[in-house]
């Protein structure tokens, strides 16, 4: 499933210069790297449902979840927990969270 990425002020002006970089050093653009580029400047936002669980989320959808188990931070993609998958063991939030963010549908 392809989630929609809101194309903000911010990663509209990226992808425009990813654009004009490619045609300025004669390389082609593949839409791989335009989504790719709006991905990156995708905004999420985060919601603590207990102390140990966050909700990742789009303005649109929700990416998964975060769950801190002793030292680790467990990356679950989905928009139900019960049915979420694991993404990833990371040693911060931020970095669970990132993944989350960055994660292709």
């Amino acid at each position: 499933m392809i989630e929609p990425i809101e194309a903000t002020h911010t990663s509209a002006d990226g992808a425009r210069r990813i654009v004009e970089l490619a045609t300025a050093t004669g390389t082609t653009m593949s839409d791989q790297l335009l989504l790719d580029t709006l991905r990156r400047n995708a905004q999420v936002t985060t919601r603590h449902i207990r102390e140990d669980f966050l909700e990742i989320a789009t303005a649109t959808t929700v990416l998964g979840y975060v769950c801190r188990q002793r030292s680790e931070y467990i990356a679950l993609r989905g928009d139900d927990p019960a049915w979420a998958h694991e993404v990833g063991r990371y040693g911060t939030e931020a970095l669970a969270v990132e993944a989350l963010r960055m994660r292709r549908g």
